[in-house]
């Protein structure tokens, strides 16, 4: 490749990385019927690892646990565009009738285990992280602030 022809790879990467160009439009559809759709982004580094410290069970003691649930509701939450979580995950009436107090608890009730897990799978994807070992790439993402 030419040096031109490198700069212009490398801006056109830059250009696809920005959130803006990287988002999935995700449908909830259940017996048949869409209930809804929001839009998703990827998540830099520092998001993954701000989820992570924010849903360890006994943080800071030997025997830290991830909560895996409310991991993947956190991960969603951040990853819905602005508009979506408010027009969504963010409604003081929805955290009225599910009795929650954040649009990360509506994400965890209104999401059943597997959409959590489908839509984490994509946000993982739209972040960067290739099918080959991907779940490699994220526990050494994830487990990195937590070595000695």
């Amino acid at each position: 490749m030419e040096e031109k022809d490198i700069c212009a790879a490398l801006l056109e990467a830059a250009e696809l990385r920005k959130p803006e160009n990287n988002r999935a439009e995700i449908q909830i559809v259940r017996q048949g019927k869409k209930l809804f759709t929001f839009t998703v982004g990827p998540l830099t580094e520092s998001d993954w690892r701000k989820c992570r410290r924010q849903n360890l069970k006994n943080r800071n003691k030997p025997n830290e646990e991830l909560d895996e649930a409310r991991f993947l509701s956190q991960v969603i939450y951040e990853a819905t565009v602005e508009e979506d979580k408010k027009r969504l995950w963010n409604q003081r009436e929805v955290w009225t009738a599910l009795n929650v107090i954040s649009g990360v608890d509506a994400v965890n009730l209104i999401l059943t285990p597997g959409e959590k897990s489908r839509l984490g799978r994509e946000i993982e994807k739209l972040s960067g992280y290739s099918e080959d070992g991907l779940d490699e790439q994220i526990k050494n993402l994830l487990t990195a602030e937590t070595a000695p």
